[in-house]
């Protein structure tokens, strides 16, 4: 008895011990916290996670603003907010308020992405099948369309490689047949007998002259605007000679392009070099030593690699997709130089134009703002190179389907052209010429 007594009394007076002694012990605090937030950059309108703790399970009650900009909570707990990312650019620092107070912890921001512009692929002419037909849409015919260029009198001119002939192709998408029956030779006069031997891609000058890469008799070929096909440079012997154009020599040319003084450069693809053509019909070197490499620099001493496309810039200098460096090049005819304008290594990849990657560009264009369009013929995608940056703006995998760009399909595009705010892609193994619009 003696004993409980003593726990009694023990326990009464560490009770009133503990109701007057002072409290010294660690105390809760309750204020929000934040840890991190997922993720931290992306478009108007997605959703970001901010993980914490101390948060109100009342959605009302955590406001949550970019650069003062209130996002919408649509859900929230002690520990977690879902919140819509409001309207903005640039980058927006966060504020966390719960129930009226700062919450305390890691400092937010989020970043703006810019969002990627939408475009619309469709079929201007050409099936699946091949054949040398005229018509309308898809029922004209045409077999592995090279090249794509535009007249100026509003419709397209397209080397239709294999049957060895050049179409006509207005924008309601009827196609008629300029020159060619399907047989290939080397033979000038009327557009009605004249042959041509694997034509790759083409130009047009302002007068309407016709001027075509005409790969396997290594020769420039031109249709005048009379009707008649003559040569205007090269033997139809592979070789590499400058000089008056009945004796100048190439080794499979694949394109040519044209200025407004009539002047014509040519994408020389096994001499690795970019030719010239004066109005008088004389042969020079631009840029290339005639051995396959990569090299900037002087044109005496830049290096090229099979090039294959050519285009012209709203400056005058010379655009070359310079196929097996996988890279993109300007010559600039002012300073003498050439230079990178994209491209690192073979590969996909969009991104910074030095960061970027191509798999055999082969055809370029050039657009009203200076925006370069590559044809990306082993990647099956349409390219565009604009304010240093490189995207795709058409082509998931190899295949035929239009649409959308993000699930659009290509099968070795080889060349482009932009006219009239669209552009025109030569789709060689779909036999078709499609077309991309900005939606």
């Amino acid at each position: 008895m003696k004993y409980i007594n003593f726990l009694v009394w023990t326990l009464i007076v560490c009770s009133l011990w503990s109701c007057t002694e002072e409290d010294n012990g660690p105390v809760l605090d309750y204020k929000a916290f934040v840890y991190t937030m997922i993720p931290q950059e992306g478009f108007t309108n997605d959703v970001v996670v901010i993980k914490g703790k101390g948060f109100s399970s009342v959605r009302e009650e955590n406001e949550i603003l970019f650069n003062g900009r209130p996002g919408i909570v649509l859900e929230a707990d002690k520990g977690e907010i879902q919140v819509v990312v409001p309207d903005g650019e640039g980058t927006s620092n966060l504020s966390l308020i719960v129930n009226g107070e700062d919450a305390a912890g890691a400092d937010l921001s989020f970043k703006y992405l810019v969002a990627p512009e939408e475009y619309t692929v469709s079929t201007l002419a050409g099936n699946s099948e091949y054949g040398l037909i005229d018509g309308q849409g898809e029922n004209a015919f045409f077999r592995n369309p090279e090249g794509v260029a535009k007249h100026p009198d509003g419709y397209l001119i397209i080397t239709d490689r294999t049957n060895n002939a050049i179409r006509k192709l207005d924008l309601e998408g009827n196609v008629t047949t300029v020159l060619g029956t399907g047989e290939k030779g080397f033979l000038n006069g009327p557009i009605v007998s004249a042959t041509l031997d694997y034509p790759w891609k083409s130009c047009v000058d302002k007068e309407g002259n016709i001027y075509i890469a005409d790969r396997n008799n290594h020769a420039i070929r031109k249709i005048d605007t009379e009707g008649n096909v003559s040569t205007v440079a090269g033997t139809g012997t592979a070789g590499y000679a400058n000089g008056p154009g009945n004796i100048a020599q190439f080794n499979q040319p694949l394109d040519v392009t044209v200025d407004d003084n009539g002047v014509l450069y040519v994408a020389d693809n096994i001499n690795h070099m970019i030719r010239k053509i004066d109005v008088d019909g004389t042969v020079s070197t631009v840029a290339g030593r005639g051995e396959r490499g990569y090299q900037d620099g002087a044109l005496s001493e830049a290096m090229f690699s099979n090039p294959s496309g050519l285009d012209l810039d709203n400056e005058g200098n010379i655009i070359v997709a310079d196929r097996i460096n996988h890279l993109i090049r300007r010559i600039n005819l002012s300073t003498d130089e050439v230079s990178t304008i994209a491209g690192s290594s073979q590969g996909n990849r969009d991104g910074f134009a030095d960061e970027a990657q191509f798999n055999n560009p082969y055809g370029v264009g050039v657009g009203a703002s200076g925006e370069i369009i590559v044809a990306d013929l082993s990647n099956h995608k349409i390219r565009m190179i604009k304010e240093d940056e490189v995207s795709t703006i058409g082509g998931t995998v190899r295949g035929f389907l239009d649409g959308l760009n993000a699930v659009a399909q290509f099968s070795n595009p080889t060349d482009v052209e932009v006219m009239n705010g669209a552009i025109y892609v030569s789709d060689l193994s779909n036999h078709r010429v499609r077309k991309i619009v900005k939606k």
